[in-house]
């Protein structure tokens, strides 16, 4: 009787076994290797990657290669979106736990048991992680990360001094801290996450520093983007179009200015060591919309110009001052994306981009995940002196509503000089008031 057993167990584990392996259920170490070769990943010697170690993590299992001689990780990991479309090129790919095997009746013919509970399995994306410590780790995960991170205030709470929540990566809750890296580039193609993640930040940063948090906010795609928090005291400005951006610039240029010199004469090296307490963030989005190249209007040319000057100044000098800029494009170009600007903007946020050359352009020479990224609002490519990919946290309008709401206030709508002279028919020096209903 026990013999019996133990033959049906065996018999239909082998069976098991060549049946999820015809359907590609745990092939993943030889499928590397093959999309490895057929990927060009192979010395002029002809070696290719050899497996080393394969090991079974808690939701993952890691893939230790050595990779040949005249190789390096950078070719591996340009070739990213490569490996992980190919082990998912097949007719499905499913989540097996051993419960499920346990859960098949051996005593008999297992098979229709096995395509039944294949059948009834949610399809899966396979999605991987590549890094490199002298040999080349590949990570397989069995769950794709969430398509929707809904914001709560648990995870302000995980926040302290100027940092703010982002989302959730593989290694888990990632956030940025804004003293630390005061500048940011944020960049992607519509509707992938931009304006999302902006209105969680500005919405952060009013809940955790509502007294010290100061914003001047260049909504150059009309000021729809930013209308929930322009009543909001934290607020300096939203400028809405060239002419409003420059006097805002100039304002802040002035600041700077000042600010500057005092810190020269007392001998201070930063805010932080000055006590300075308040940090002025300059959201500019879009960028392209005060981009210089390509504009015929002389006069609006100029304009441009010095906006981009400024902007370029803000960079450079301003992080010390206290001044955060970030710095936003949905077309990432060398036009679009001042040099000055990405060179000292050491945080980079991109969302899915439409190609390679412009996930370079912001993320830097042969980095292109952001032109391979799933097509998942929120879901985007995390950098500064390490990079890795994140689903950002959603905040819903009635969050915003309930951050906000406390800190709107009813005053006299500021008119700027160009609002004046361009105003017909009515008295000039005149106020209106704004009387938010958010």
């Amino acid at each position: 009787m026990l013999f019996e057993i133990l033959s049906s167990l065996v018999a239909g584990g082998i069976a098991a076994t060549t049946y999820l392996k015809q359907q590609g259920v745990g092939n993943d170490k030889t499928k590397i290797e093959r999309i490895a070769a057929n990927a060009g990943l192979v010395s002029k010697d002809g070696k290719q990657i050899r497996i080393y170690r394969r090991t079974k993590g808690e939701g993952f299992t890691e893939y230790v290669f050595q990779i040949p001689l005249g190789l390096s990780f950078a070719d591996f990991e340009r070739k990213k979106h490569v490996f992980e479309d190919g082990l998912n090129i097949k007719r499905s790919t499913f989540d097996i736990s051993l419960a499920d095997l346990k859960s098949i009746n051996l005593r008999g013919n297992p098979i229709p048991q096995i395509k039944s509970l294949l059948q009834n399995k949610r399809k899966q994306r396979k999605e991987i992680e590549m890094s490199f410590d002298g040999m080349l780790k590949i990570r397989v995960y069995e769950q794709p990360m969430p398509e929707l991170l809904p914001f709560s205030d648990s995870m302000l709470s995980q926040c302290h001094g100027w940092e703010i929540p982002v989302g959730v990566s593989r290694s888990g809750f990632v956030k940025h801290d804004f003293d630390a890296t005061p500048h940011m580039i944020v960049a992607g193609a519509t509707r992938k996450g931009k304006s999302a993640f902006l209105k969680l930040l500005v919405a952060s940063l009013i809940s955790r520093h509502p007294d010290d948090v100061r914003f001047t906010i260049l909504d150059l795609k009309g000021g729809l983007a930013f209308a929930k928090f322009k009543d909001a005291r934290q607020v300096e400005c939203v400028a809405k179009n060239a002419h409003e951006a420059l006097e805002a610039l100039r304002a802040i240029r002035d600041e700077m200015n000042r600010r500057l010199e005092h810190f020269l004469d007392a001998g201070i090296e930063d805010v932080r060591a000055a006590g300075v307490k308040e940090r002025h963030f300059v959201i500019v989005d879009e960028a392209a919309q005060i981009a210089s190249a390509g504009e015929t209007d002389k006069e609006i040319k100029r304009l441009k110009v010095e906006c981009e000057h400024i902007l370029a100044e803000i960079a450079r000098v301003a992080g010390a001052l206290g001044y955060r800029l970030i710095f936003c494009t949905q077309y990432a170009t060398a036009d679009t994306l001042p040099r000055q600007v990405k060179q000292n903007a050491d945080a980079k946020l991109c969302f899915r981009l439409q190609t390679e050359i412009a996930s370079q352009v912001v993320l830097g020479e042969g980095e292109t995940d952001a032109a391979h990224l799933p097509l998942i609002p929120g879901r985007a490519v995390y950098m500064t002196d390490r990079k890795e990919i994140v689903q950002c946290a959603y905040i819903e309008d009635d969050d915003i509503k309930r951050i906000v709401t406390p800190h709107i206030n009813i005053r006299p709508r500021k008119e700027n000089d160009y609002e004046k002279s361009h105003r017909k028919g009515t008295k000039t020096g005149g106020h209106t008031l704004i009387i938010s209903e958010t």
